[in-house]
């Protein structure tokens, strides 16, 4: 049991990785192509509508707290839209595009808006409030609570999706294959206990990562960049050899093409689709698969020999990347049937 337990900690440990190498990446492209402020406007633009939400996005104050851009300056113009209001900021400045402020009249206000989603449900929470403006106003705020929430939502879900296309990017140019990670792990037991121990390691001193949702909240690129390439350097590196990651030493089918590339196929998907997952779901996972191992709930004795001795990484051949035992065969014992 300890050796299945052993290659399904190498499999998450490597999925960790690479999930984690995705979310940097997310980290930068939503830095560069401000997600979290674009799903805001577009959470406004379900309550309010086009022209509304023009409206909206022009006011003095929504535009003041818009962030500054950290990248492409020359290319950018104006500040980029914040990436969260709160209820009260929404509703002050809904106020005053609906110039309910400079009248105090809210049903007046409400008369001028062309009929439409937005003048109804105005409307219906106006009458909630009995005409009383504090309580309209709160009203709106819960309205904006409400509709943020399913933002929120839908915003997870476009991460996922691009996390997703990442993963199948990262599994295509890395050839992270999970069918042929399973199978050298499966093969190797000195290489199914370096990747146990690498793990054991990694969740001991790695930090925390962060959730799906909050990814992308306040994105630093150049503090991404620099994980990127401690990952990709540091971490990455040093299993891609054992693991035959990569396309330097792959091994193309002279027969039966067409079920390798299938199997590679859904290797590729499989990795796409774990990653999607994103590397906080990896990271708890793999914590518990160790405490696990480290507890000797696995049972059993490790390696795939009887004989004692220990056991050797060697080459397989040059430039393979896979490790096998060097374990040398257990000689026989001298029975005295020798003369």
């Amino acid at each position: 049991m300890l050796n299945l337990l052993s290659i399904v900690i190498g499999i998450v440990f490597v999925l960790l990785l690479f999930s984690l190498l995705a979310t940097t990446i997310m980290e930068m492209l939503a830095g560069l192509l401000t997600l979290r402020g674009k799903n805001l406007i577009n959470a406004i633009k379900s309550m309010l509508g086009d022209k509304e939400t023009k409206d909206f996005t022009n006011h003095v104050y929504f535009k003041q707290l818009g962030e500054k851009a950290n990248l492409f300056r020359a290319l950018r113009k104006g500040a980029l839209p914040p990436s969260y209001i709160g209820p009260g900021t929404f509703t002050a400045i809904l106020m005053d595009v609906l110039q309910v402020n400079s009248t105090g009249q809210v049903q007046q206000a409400l008369d001028k808006l062309p009929e439409g989603k937005l003048k109804d449900v105005l409307t219906f929470l106006h009458h909630e409030s009995y005409g009383d403006i504090a309580a309209f106003r709160k009203k709106v705020e819960e309205w904006f609570n409400e509709v943020m929430g399913r933002a929120s939502e839908w915003y997870v879900s476009n991460m996922r999706i691009w996390l997703f296309w990442v993963g199948m990017g990262i599994a295509l140019s890395f050839n992270v294959d999970v069918i042929g990670i399973y199978t050298n792990l499966s093969a190797n037991a000195t290489l199914r206990e370096y990747m146990a121990d690498a793990a054991s390691q990694f969740v001991e001193k790695a930090p925390e990562p962060k959730a799906v949702d909050s990814l992308a909240v306040n994105p630093d690129f150049y503090a991404a960049k620099d994980r990127f390439n401690s990952l990709l350097n540091e971490n990455i590196a040093a299993i891609r050899s054992p693991l035959g990651i990569g396309w330097e030493n792959v091994q193309w089918p002279t027969e039966k093409q067409g079920q390798w590339w299938l199997y590679k196929f859904i290797g590729w998907l499989t990795t796409a689709m774990a990653i999607s997952l994103g590397a906080k779901f990896w990271f708890d996972l793999l914590r518990q698969l160790v405490n696990f191992r480290n507890s000797g709930g696995g049972g059993g004795t490790s390696g795939t020999g009887t004989g004692g001795g220990t056991s050797t990484p060697l080459l397989t051949k040059p430039g393979s990347g896979l490790l096998e035992s060097t374990r040398k065969p257990k000689v026989p014992e001298n029975t005295g049937d020798e003369k």
